[in-house]
């Protein structure tokens, strides 16, 4: 296969020994350019579970445009790829088998005829979607379960963390989950944790129309993929302290971060922090790896890239450019942290204390354009509805720190212009709001952005 490129880029090039400040190391892993001939080979076909909450909670809108939601993905799969619809609330109800999707409208009218009722039986009715995957998995096709729901699971199982563990067991065995969070009270807690186990995307909106773009970026990062279930680990050398900024596995004095899905001709980043002691040697001050699984479900390892930086003293190091784009990622990473306090301090209803806190990510010298613009809306929302506000922050930082970049990453992050955007593939788009629809719905009759390719 051809053989993605480890960068190293450190905000300064130098560190100073025992500093009181962290140095900060931004890593990417960089995809190389589609072959010419691997953009004429469609995709891998899918194989989707579609899994419907039906329960009394979602009686109205969110059902609505959990039914619509669906159909559209329906009307968008090709030929070769196939669909079952699983339907819960107190009760399972295998609506529609697996099936090869050649009659997509009486799949849709089966669909259409979900209609609210009982308790939530969440974990029930995810499961039931991966049992209508597990048997037909092969690694020449993609499976993932798509759970549509306010998350309020209130019979069966319902521990976050025994959910976690069965989903992350199903994705290590081929199966993923993508999780859309309907309504204005569902549980962000539970479906995005969800979706980080199962190594799929987590999106949250009103109305079908806002999860379009959310399906165009799913099924386009799907149809684009180099590199599937990249991680990222760091070990740091003598007397170096190092963690991943952002969601942090340990593994003994290894950290690690899923990363997710690498697309053709993107990278994938995180950002390091080093706490350099005394007796640290500039040498080898951390080593860098990645894992990952192919295309073709092999496990492939790139690495170990080591960050070497020389000692410099302290009038130096404080003349050392800093390179704008890399200060400007590496400040989404740290902001994205800083606003998982933020939601806590909004949970809390702790909203002044919030507001503040707001104004003192905008006083950050190097954020990018696009950051400033997401502080702003959430600053904003935080006055006029908080339960969203918690929502949009939960979503937002998730995004901040796995969002894929541009092989280029000069002219990507500081600025951000709408015609720009609107040109990128939808998984590099930047949007300022997760939960609410950025692109006019189309004419009636008309494509909508939220089906996957076809063939």
């Amino acid at each position: 296969m051809n053989q993605p490129k480890i960068e190293i880029l450190p905000l300064k090039k130098g560190f100073l020994r025992a500093a009181a400040d962290a140095t900060h190391v931004l890593v990417r892993l960089v995809a190389p350019a589609q072959p010419a001939d691997a953009a004429a080979t469609p995709r891998a076909p899918l194989d989707l579970s579609l899994v419907i909450d039906r329960s009394g909670s979602m009686n109205g809108e969110p059902l609505e445009a959990a039914r619509e939601s669906a159909a559209r993905i329906v009307r968008g799969l090709r030929a070769d790829d196939r669909v079952a619809i699983v339907a819960f609330d107190s009760s399972i109800e295998v609506v529609q088998p697996l099936t090869q999707v050649t009659d997509r409208e009486a799949i849709v009218a089966r669909i259409k005829s979900i209609d609210a009722r009982g308790s939530t039986d969440l974990f029930g009715g995810w499961e039931e979607g991966v049992k209508q995957l597990a048997p037909f998995t092969r690694k020449d096709r993609i499976a993932r379960v798509i759970l549509l729901s306010d998350g309020q699971a209130n019979q069966g199982l319902v521990n976050e963390l025994e959910i976690f563990a069965r989903v992350t067991k199903a994705a290590g065995a081929g199966i993923t989950t993508s999780t859309v969070g309907l309504g204005h009270g569902f549980n962000e807690s539970l479906m995005t944790g969800m979706a980080t186990a199962g190594e799929g995307v987590a999106n949250f909106g009103q109305t079908a129309d806002d999860l379009d773009e959310a399906f165009e970026e799913q099924f386009a990062i799907i149809s684009n993929s180099f590199l599937r279930q990249v991680k990222v680990s760091v070990q740091g050398g003598s007397d170096v302290q190092v963690r991943l900024v952002g969601e942090i596995l340990e593994n003994g004095a290894t950290r690690s971060r899923k990363l997710g899905t690498l697309p053709w001709d993107a990278s994938l980043v995180a950002v390091i922090e080093l706490k350099i002691g005394a007796l640290a040697k500039g040498d080898a001050l951390a080593a860098v790896n990645f894992e990952a699984i192919t295309k073709e479900g092999e496990p492939v390892k790139f690495g170990p890239a080591l960050i070497t930086l020389p000692e410099v003293d302290l009038a130096a190091f404080s003349v050392l450019p800093v390179d704008a784009d890399v200060s400007a990622l590496i400040d989404e990473a740290i902001v994205a942290e800083k606003i998982e306090v933020i939601e806590a301090l909004t949970r809390s209803h702790k909203y002044a204390e919030a507001k503040l806190a707001f104004e003192d990510l905008l006083k950050r010298p190097s954020l990018s354009d696009w950051a400033k613009q997401k502080i702003e809306y959430l600053k904003q929302l935080l006055d006029e509805d908080a339960i969203m506000a918690a929502k949009e922050m939960r979503y937002g930082r998730t995004r901040m720190m796995s969002q894929s970049k541009m092989a280029a990453m000069a002219c990507y992050s500081m600025q951000v212009d709408e015609d720009v955007e609107a040109k990128k593939a939808s998984y590099l788009r930047r949007k300022r709001a997760d939960g609410q629809a950025s692109k006019p719905k189309p004419p009636q009759g008309g494509t909508t952005g939220g089906q996957p390719p076809q063939a």
